[in-house]
């Protein structure tokens, strides 16, 4: 099965904007872990004796390798030899690749401790890689009116074996309904949540939530965000290519304000618990900001910029994470804060029904289309002091998230409305 995933990787890690990765930055402060390094572990030794001799070794597998490596790979893990063949193959990348691949490269390094400066674009990229196409998004024709109702009466069929743990059997009957009418989120959904359950069918488990999300409807979006804690998803719940997708994250919110930012921290969670994330965890750092800094990895990249848009502050700053943590994205919050009142200048977004809307259609055209915010995030990583105010797209979206959001009562009505339960793992089937 991981096998199977990482060739698929491979075939896609040019095309895909999304999965794009970026690696620690100076002044980032490691964090400490239980996590665990998945694909990297599995394809250590195979990346490794590229990276040693990467003249040799095939462009795509460089950059797929690239990317396992600034998601997964513990660096205290690493020997010195390990590092020195790694930093070999990130150079030759930075020196001689296309400007994709020297930005993957630039980004490694800076998880080695080695600084490079922004390569100069040098339009189509080195001699052995072309500029890398835009992937295909999935589009069916619409299917008759007749061809529907049979793929409904299918699907059907395939939500019950699923109840009944006959997974094969499912898929059978699930992958009949998609030849009857593609563009069924119920079928894609649930061929997904059976696939899930099947070691080599997870890589079409991740295909089939990819094509849901490139429907773009309201419907698919929410979709995705019940697969966040659907029990049908908890073998793949921690792969980075389903945390992608659907935008799952661990998340924490450190508080360096103290009691100051109490009220901040707790705004902030509603609207994330809001708009379909788990509840997240919590702590106090002493070090106190002025401002929010959002701590990620790379495949968040898009929920990071959903998330700076709800802070609504234009100098929140966005920082790739260093060093390995079981969260995927850890908010810092921060405000000025009066000396005499000890009031902070800001309490985060208030939670009212209008501004919850907001983020959640906000979201649902992140889902579909997540490439925006991701090259947004991109931006403002690549600014000197990497604050969203440099990104003049980002800057007004945020702003006007601010506007909308702040000033307004502490109302929380949407959060019980939103489909499913959010608090705990629920099993959701045939949805």
């Amino acid at each position: 099965m991981r096998q199977t995933r990482f060739a698929r990787s491979l075939t896609r890690s040019t095309s895909r904007v999304a999965v794009l990765v970026m690696g620690a930055v100076a002044g980032v402060v490691a964090i400490p872990t239980t996590g665990h390094a998945g694909e990297w572990d599995d394809r250590q030794k195979d990346c490794l004796a590229s990276f040693a001799e990467p003249a040799k070794a095939d462009d795509k597998k460089l950059l797929a390798c690239a990317d396992l490596f600034s998601a997964e790979a513990g660096i205290e893990k690493l020997s010195g030899g390990e590092k020195k063949s790694i930093e070999t193959g990130l150079r030759y990348m930075y020196d001689n690749g296309s400007d994709v691949a020297a930005r993957r490269a630039r980004e490694g390094l800076f998880r080695l401790d080695v600084r490079v400066p922004v390569r100069a674009n040098r339009d189509g990229g080195g001699a052995k890689e072309s500029a890398p196409s835009e992937r295909k998004r999935y589009d069916p024709q619409e299917a008759k009116s007749a061809d529907r109702a049979e793929c409904d009466k299918l699907a059907k069929d395939g939500v019950k074996q699923i109840k009944a743990k006959k997974f094969g059997a499912a898929i059978g009957s699930l992958e009949k309904a998609l030849q009857k009418d593609g563009r069924s989120e119920f079928a894609l959904y649930n061929i997904a949540c059976a696939e899930a359950h099947i070691d080599g069918k997870k890589p079409k488990a991740f295909e089939h939530l990819q094509n849901m999300a490139d429907l773009g409807t309201d419907a698919s979006a929410e979709r995705l965000i019940k697969a966040r804690t659907d029990l049908d998803f908890e073998d793949v719940r921690d792969e980075s290519e389903f945390k992608r997708i659907t935008g799952y994250a661990r998340i924490q919110i450190v508080n360096t304000l103290g009691k100051s930012g109490e009220k901040g921290v707790e705004n902030i969670e509603k609207v994330l618990v809001g708009i379909g994330h788990r509840k997240p965890d919590h702590t106090e750092e002493d070090k106190l900001l002025e401002a929010p800094v959002i701590v990620f990895k790379g495949h968040s990249k898009a929920q990071v910029a959903l998330i700076a848009e709800i802070l609504g502050n234009t100098q929140t700053r966005l920082d790739p994470m260093s060093g390995e943590s079981k969260y995927d994205i850890i908010v810092k919050w921060g405000s000025k804060v009066n000396k005499e009142t000890g009031k902070a200048d800001s309490e985060g977004p208030a939670n009212v029904d209008e501004a919850m809307a907001d983020a959640r259609k906000s979201q649902n055209k992140t889902l579909a289309k997540p490439e925006a915010a991701i090259n947004q995030v991109n931006k403002v990583v690549d600014t000197p002091n990497r604050v969203v105010s440099n990104v003049e797209g980002m800057k007004s979206r945020v702003e006007m998230t601010g506007n909308k959001i702040k000033g307004v009562g502490d109302k929380v009505k949407a959060l019980s409305e939103m489909p499913g339960k959010l608090e705990g793992l629920t099993k959701i089937k045939g949805l």
